[in-house]
């Protein structure tokens, strides 16, 4: 990333200063919190905290931010086209549909979509993967739809 001058905020500093605003509203809702409650009632909302962060863990809405770190992990090395396809049917199980032709459909549909959207439409260049047949597949797409 290139660096800014000294006397502008650059595209390195804007993470850093959301992040400090952040810690900055953090602090303030953790002294507000403990100077309007009472010992009791701050006692009574930490005994039910770490319960609560076993639903969580169970719940689907973590296990969908866990599938999602796992699948942006792996969004270079696959390339776009399958991690996309992984996602919306791992998404589909987790959200309960079971019906394996509605998941194939519906990720190869959601997958060509946002495919031509971010590649013809907004010119995005999309990961192709590290292997060749994925690379391969990806390189053919492209080619077919410069044509069209």
């Amino acid at each position: 990333m290139p660096v800014s001058p000294q006397n502008e905020l650059g595209a390195e500093q804007w993470p850093q200063l959301l992040l400090l605003l952040l810690m900055i509203a953090i602090a303030f809702n953790i002294f507000k919190f403990f100077k309007t409650h009472k010992k009791e009632e701050i006692a009574a909302a930490f005994a039910g905290f770490l319960p609560g962060v076993f639903r969580f863990l169970k719940s689907k809405l973590f296990i969908g931010m866990a599938l999602l770190v796992v699948l942006a992990l792996f969004y270079e090395p696959l390339g776009f086209l399958v991690t996309c396809l992984l996602f919306v049917i791992s998404y589909g199980v987790l959200l309960g549909e079971r019906r394996p032709h509605t998941l194939i459909l519906s990720a190869l549909i959601v997958t060509l979509v946002l495919y031509i959207g971010f590649s013809v439409f907004l010119g995005v260049l999309l990961p192709r993967g590290y292997l060749p047949f994925l690379r391969n597949t990806a390189l053919f797409l492209e080619s077919i739809f410069q044509r069209v």
